[in-house]
C-alpha cells in the first residue's frame, strides 16, 4: 500500500486523498468487499410514460443518468453499503449541502445505504458541519493521514456491519419494529 505523500494532509489533493483512503479501506477489509473511487449510485429512478424503467439494471449507474458520482464506495456482490465523501485539509459550508443532499437522494433508492464525510488534514469539524449537515450517518475529521487506518477503517467497518443488518431486516419479510434507534457519538 503507498502513502499519502508528504507531511501535510493539507498539501496534498483531494484525488491523492480519496486514491489513498481506497487502498486503505480495500486493504484492510476482507476481499468479500469491493472498495472503489469514483463509482456512480442511483439516486432516481423513473417510469417513463410506456413504463419503461430509467434504469434497467444494465450496466453501471452513470453521472448524468440518474447517478451522482461518489468518491469512495465500499460494496458486496454489487450491492452499495457504505459512501465516503472525502475533503482534503479543509471543508465550506457548502461542501457539506451539496454532500448532504446527495446522501439524502441516494438513501432514497438505497435506504440501508450508510453515507460520510471524512476531512484528512483538519483537527474538528466545527460548527459549520453540524449546522448544514442533514443526510450524513457520520463524518469525522482525520488530523494526518495515519488517522484513516487508526480511526476511519474502523468506523468503515462498524456502518458496513449496520448497512447489512439493515438489508438482513429489510428482506425479511413484514418488518415489525418494537424500537428503532439511531444514536449520535461525538469525540471532542
Amino acid at each position: 500500500m503507498r502513502e499519502l505523500a508528504g507531511t501535510s494532509a493539507n498539501k496534498q489533493t483531494e484525488h491523492e486523498a480519496t486514491v489513498y483512503v481506497r487502498e486503505v479501506l480495500a486493504s484492510a477489509l476482507s476481499n468479500d468487499y469491493q472498495v472503489q473511487q469514483g463509482a456512480s449510485l442511483l439516486y432516481r429512478i423513473e417510469i417513463d410514460g410506456t413504463g419503461k424503467i430509467s434504469n434497467d439494471g444494465e450496466g453501471a449507474p452513470r453521472r448524468g443518468q440518474y447517478a451522482f458520482q461518489t468518491d469512495v464506495l465500499v460494496s458486496k456482490a454489487e450491492i452499495p453499503l457504505v459512501v465516503v465523501e472525502l475533503k482534503s485539509g479543509t471543508f465550506s459550508s457548502h461542501d457539506v449541502i451539496t454532500y448532504s443532499f446527495k446522501a439524502q437522494r441516494h438513501k432514497q433508492v438505497y435506504p440501508y445505504l450508510r453515507y460520510g464525510f471524512a476531512v484528512i488534514g483538519l483537527e474538528a469539524l466545527g460548527r459549520r458541519f453540524v449546522t448544514h449537515n442533514e443526510g450524513f450517518d457520520f463524518a469525522v475529521a482525520l488530523p494526518t493521514a495515519s488517522c484513516v487506518e487508526t480511526e476511519l477503517v474502523a468506523i468503515v467497518r462498524r456502518q458496513v456491519t449496520y448497512a447489512e443488518r439493515m438489508i438482513a431486516m429489510m428482506g425479511s419479510g413484514r418488518l415489525r419494529l418494537r424500537r428503532y434507534e439511531e444514536t449520535v457519538e461525538i469525540d471532542h
